[in-house]
This record gives C-alpha cells, sequence and structure tokens, in this order.
C-alpha cells in the first residue's frame, strides 16, 4: 500500500524552482534599499551649499571622522585678496592658464579638527575651478606636484587631528591661534576671472564666499 504524498510536500516540489530565484531577488532588493538608505541619508556629493553673499562666512557641519564618532565643526572663513599671479611659491599655470593666488584667513576654536580641506573658485557660468589641475612646476629644475587637499591650517599649530589608519585623536604639538592666514593657487583659463571662492571639509556641506571688490 502506498502511503499518499503530504499537500504541504507537493507544493514544495512543485514550487522549488520559483523558490530557488527567490533568494537572489530578495538579496538584490535589499541592496537597492540599501543603496537608497546610502543616497538618501549618507549623501556623497557637496550637495549643502552654505552662502554668505558676502568675503566672510562661517560653516558648522556634523561630520564623522576616521574613528566613527560624530563631531562638530565650525569655522569663519574670510577672503582677503584673489589676484591673477605668474607664480605661486613653487607652481605656475599651465600654457593657456592663470594662476590666481586666493588669501584666506580662517577663525575658530583650538579644539576644531580642520585638517584638509579643498578650495575652489568659481566663474560667473558656475564653472568650478580647484587647486589640483592646471598647475605645473615654476622651476624645471625642481620637482612640483599640486596638492590633493590643502592643510588649512598653521603647519607648526595644526590643532588636533584624526589618524587615518587608527581614527586615534592626535593633539596638537602647540596650540593653535584663534585666527590663521592660508594661500592657496588655484588654475583658471585665461581670460577667465573668479566670481566667488568654495571650501570645504566634510560632505555635503560646503561654504561659498564672495571676493573682495
Amino acid at each position: 500500500m502506498t502511503t499518499p504524498t503530504p499537500p504541504r510536500s507537493v507544493w514544495w516540489r512543485r514550487n522549488r524552482l520559483w523558490l530557488a530565484l527567490l533568494l537572489p531577488l530578495l538579496g538584490l532588493a535589499v541592496a537597492a534599499s540599501s543603496f537608497r538608505m546610502l543616497r538618501l541619508y549618507q549623501p556623497w556629493e557637496w550637495s549643502r551649499p552654505v552662502v554668505a553673499h558676502a568675503t566672510t562666512g562661517t560653516l558648522r557641519q556634523e561630520f564623522r571622522g576616521f574613528d566613527n564618532a560624530e563631531r562638530t565643526r565650525e569655522v569663519t572663513v574670510r577672503v582677503l585678496s584673489a589676484t591673477p599671479e605668474q607664480q605661486v611659491d613653487r607652481a605656475a599655470a599651465v600654457p593657456g592658464g592663470t594662476l590666481w593666488r586666493v588669501e584666506l584667513e580662517l577663525s575658530a576654536a583650538s579644539d576644531q579638527i580642520l585638517d584638509g580641506c579643498t578650495v575652489e573658485l568659481a566663474d560667473a557660468d558656475g564653472t568650478r575651478y580647484g587647486h589640483s589641475a592646471g598647475q605645473q612646476q615654476a622651476d624645471p629644475g625642481r620637482f612640483f606636484l599640486p596638492p590633493v587637499l590643502i592643510d588649512c591650517v598653521p603647519p607648526d599649530a595644526p590643532g588636533p587631528r584624526l589618524a587615518p589608519l587608527t581614527g586615534a585623536l592626535e593633539p596638537s604639538p602647540v596650540e593653535r591661534p584663534p585666527s590663521w592666514r592660508q594661500t592657496v593657487a588655484i588654475a583658471m583659463p585665461v581670460g577667465v576671472e573668479p566670481t566667488s571662492v568654495r571650501i570645504m571639509w566634510s560632505l555635503p556641506e560646503f561654504l561659498v564666499l564672495e571676493l573682495p571688490a
């Protein structure tokens, strides 16, 4: 006498192919939702301008460091000048370009983490020019490599830093002064003049400042 197959076993047998396909689809759905979460809650673009409508402005933002701890940054920046130059330190513009010397004054509490910023110039059309392109060595006999990031802090008193590999908070060897100056060289095409300065530390906020008249 043959024992009848339970209805549940028959259902599983008939639908085993669809069940096998269901697992990858569930994985794709989870990945898609994770991607949306990253795009919505962890933006990877400079999408929040803080427009000062003046030559001086303050950037306040929350950021997550290498140690995964949430911190608050507050820094005031003033554009002192932006002038075309033949050479800035060891840098010169490539043929067809003009090198602009941007002088900034930064002010912040000594406990603020401010090393490693990015500075850009923008023209009237909104085209942006960074500090790591369009430059070459001014002296052919010396090596020059445009910086990926600007220090944005005094070299002898940088303030606290986060170690990239360990995330450990490293104190400053000397207490940083309440304000200091920073020079940035940015190349732009000949005949194009800047209309604003952008300075940024951590995504997604950045500060937009006007140039002095």
